[in-house]
């Protein structure tokens, strides 16, 4: 089945105005608190939910970042169209780039986080204790290892692998600072939905 342009259109723009407006109707908010949580005037919100005009993709980016929901998701359209039988989702490729994309944001968000809060010389200090953590823990990996497959590993004084303890102290000890520092929910939820992802492909 074939359509004019003007039809894809039209089914855009009506499927972005059914899906908008049940998206701001399901915040509760008002026409004008969705408009500036969006970054748009009450006059364009309203035309786009009258399904006057096709939602712009700087639009559609605005939502998804206030709301994690694409109101033009490419499945329904795919649907409307006719093609719901068509695989549409993302390859492997695909997938791997928005992973690496994703690890840099949070690197990126992190290290600006660290610029707003931090002056010069406490961000130099938070990377001192990042590289401790990451050192202590890497020794007590690699000496949990040693002493599985017995090989002999450490520095014992007097029968006693000050390495390790001192190791294991410096854990304990920035384990709590280390761990409020880390997006640890967000990072959660980015690996469960990659692992869903890749148990229905």
């Amino acid at each position: 089945m074939t359509k004019s342009d003007k039809q894809y259109e039209s089914i855009a723009r009506q499927l972005g105005a059914a899906n908008l407006l049940a998206l701001r109707t399901s915040t509760g908010m008002s026409q004008p608190q969705f408009a500036a949580t969006i970054g748009l005037s009450d006059r364009a919100l309203r035309r786009y939910e009258r399904g006057e005009r096709e939602l712009p993709l700087v639009t559609r980016i605005a939502i998804i970042q206030a709301f994690k929901i694409d109101p033009l998701a490419s499945n329904q359209i795919a649907a409307e169209l006719g093609f719901s039988d068509t695989d549409i989702s993302p390859g492997t490729q695909s997938r791997t780039a928005n992973d690496e994309g994703f690890w840099k944001t949070m690197r990126r968000e992190s290290q600006d986080l660290r610029k707003r809060h931090y002056s010069a010389l406490g961000q130099i200090l938070l990377k001192i204790r990042d590289y401790t953590f990451a050192g202590a823990t890497m020794y007590l990996a690699v000496e949990n290892i040693a002493w599985a497959f017995g090989l002999p590993f450490g520095f014992e004084i007097n029968g006693i692998d000050w390495m390790f303890v001192g190791s294991f102290i410096l854990i304990v000890v920035l384990f709590s600072s280390v761990v409020t520092d880390l997006p640890l929910l967000k990072a959660a939820q980015h690996v469960f939905r990659n692992i869903k992802a890749h148990g229905t492909s």
